[in-house]
């Protein structure tokens, strides 16, 4: 069964940005049911969380964020930024995805040896 995913995650959005700045970014892909901006150490994110106002089509929230994602992900923000936007995970899914690309990257080691002086 495939799950129906409605809410993004952003990040490298620039500082100056604020709440309405966002939601006016994203207003274009559909209707936003909610927006949190955070800040850390690494400059601000989000998650945008996108659904049908009628409350009827379930697929209408999952085609708006999948648009978003398509037309915002790695878009320009000026300064060398670059939006990152992808498919919110849950924290459990996150661990098992940086697990699987940590375990990937031991394999990546090549040991060349004889090299003529």
């Amino acid at each position: 069964m495939h799950s129906l995913i409605n809410n993004v995650y952003v990040k490298n959005i620039p500082l100056e940005y604020n709440d309405n700045q966002v939601r006016e970014l994203f207003d274009a892909y559909g209707h936003i049911k909610s927006l949190v901006l955070q800040k850390n150490k690494l400059g601000q994110f989000g998650f945008v969380c996108f659904d049908d106002p009628s409350n009827e089509d379930k697929e209408y929230g999952p085609q708006c964020a999948q648009l978003a994602i398509t037309a915002l992900h790695q878009k320009d923000m000026g300064n060398s930024i670059k939006l990152y936007v992808r498919q919110a995970m849950k924290k459990q899914d996150r661990e098992k995805e940086t697990l699987r690309f940590k375990t990937s990257k031991k394999r990546c080691n090549l040991y060349v040896k004889n090299f003529p002086a």
